[in-house]
């Protein structure tokens, strides 16, 4: 638990406020991320892409269950920062990023 500094520099309706600007800014990098995977996808199927394609791509098959499992590490990697100040072991860290973590380091 982390130690309380004796300031508290937000009221209640600015953290809901902060709490809002960074869902919102979480979904634009998600975005992001999204297009960047379908992207190199297609660069790498293709050679070549356009927005137009990108755009219009609806992937299936392996990409599909990439950017769900993908999305599922970014989600438990922003909904897990909280709890990242206090948990900070190798296995703990490696458990909020989505990754196994080898047997000597549990």
């Amino acid at each position: 638990m982390m130690e309380p500094t004796g300031t508290d520099y937000l009221g209640a309706d600015s953290v809901t406020d902060v709490a809002r600007m960074l869902m919102a800014l979480v979904s634009e990098v998600w975005i992001m991320r999204d297009r960047q995977i379908v992207t190199e996808y297609l660069l790498e199927t293709k050679g070549a892409v356009t927005r137009e394609e990108l755009d219009e791509f609806v992937p299936s098959g392996d990409l599909a269950a990439q950017i769900t499992a993908e999305r599922e590490r970014f989600a438990r990697l922003v909904a897990g920062a909280p709890i990242a100040a206090v948990r900070r072991s190798v296995p703990e860290i490696l458990e909020r990023a989505g990754l196994e973590a080898p047997e000597a380091a549990n």
